[in-house]
């Protein structure tokens, strides 16, 4: 095992042991805490069984990696504003508490990506970029969008915003059919063109993720409670049951849209215009991070300073 793996298995033990302790920051903090525990255990584990991984051949791709991450999520914390399906308690002092959404948003595409990656070798070794990665279309070989899924997936990506009560699960289904056609235009293999062998890692990759994000939230002290309608009495954990048919899917969305800014990120030639692009994405998450405040936490949790 590499270093950073036992540093990652020897974090989640003691942040395990300071749980049942009730030794803080690890009560408050645990969610972070074995998630970036996680995070290093399975990329060398990957390492191990692909002989490639995130964290040591695509280290400079990780780094733009984790404020993707802290961006792509708040866009459904965005959508949350509206449908009302998850709220937070977290820590009353405002820099912990900010602090705390970027150290747990960031690990949202790395810790399925990896697990993806690692669902892959499931299905045998292969010479291909892993679950994760992406292909390059020939030149001259951009797809045409098609209307077929343009529409339809228009059509799930607004409902929510428009009949929030009927229409939340669709937050999990539209932008995979409105946004994937946009990949080929891009010069980027779309999700649906190929073999399905990633599409099945990714989504098996998105399931596992969401049985351990909702298991370690539940023993946080700082943590998200859910208000789904109809449904929301049958819990695993603080899930509603059908309510891990949502991550599947979750998957294959953060897949498309991390590929799609990245291939928009690669097609700014000037130095100015990604600065540019990198400044309009932190104003963004800092305006979603004060209407996560203002809207989403429910409760503040006064922790040891």
């Amino acid at each position: 095992m590499k270093p950073y793996g036992w540093i990652g298995l020897l974090l989640l033990l003691v942040s395990g042991y300071c749980l049942v302790r009730k030794i803080e920051p690890f009560v408050t903090w645990f969610y972070c805490f074995a998630w970036w525990s996680y995070i290093l255990l399975a990329d060398n584990l990957l390492l191990k069984l692909r002989g490639q991984s995130l964290l040591v051949h695509r280290r400079k791709e990780l780094w733009g990696m984790l404020p993707l991450s802290i961006f792509i999520w708040l866009l459904f914390e965005a959508y949350n504003l509206v449908i009302q399906n998850w709220a937070y308690e977290t820590p009353a002092s405002l820099w912990q508490r900010w602090s705390g959404y970027a150290v747990s948003f960031a690990t949202v595409l790395p810790g399925i990506f990896i697990t993806a990656d690692l669902v892959e070798q499931l299905f045998g070794r292969s010479t291909k970029p892993p679950a994760s990665g992406s292909e390059n279309l020939p030149a001259g070989a951009r797809a045409r969008i098609r209307l077929a899924s343009l529409v339809p997936g228009l059509i799930l990506t607004i409902a929510p915003l428009v009949w929030p009560r009927y229409f939340f699960p669709a937050v999990w289904l539209g932008p995979i059919f409105l946004l994937n056609p946009f990949l080929g235009k891009m010069g980027v293999a779309g999700l649906f063109s190929g073999s399905r062998r990633r599409l099945w890692s990714l989504m098996l990759g998105g399931l596992l993720c969401g049985v351990l994000w909702e298991f370690w939230n539940y023993w946080a002290g700082s943590k998200w409670i859910y208000t789904i309608p109809y449904f929301g009495q049958w819990k695993v954990f603080e899930m509603p049951v059908l309510g891990f048919l949502g991550f599947p899917p979750f998957a294959l969305e953060c897949w498309i849209l991390y590929h799609l800014l990245r291939a928009n990120l690669r097609h700014m030639r000037s130095m100015a215009a990604r600065i540019a692009w990198w400044c309009c994405l932190g104003i963004v998450c800092i305006m979603l991070f004060r209407a996560i405040d203002a809207h989403t936490v429910v409760r503040l949790v006064e922790t040891v300073p």
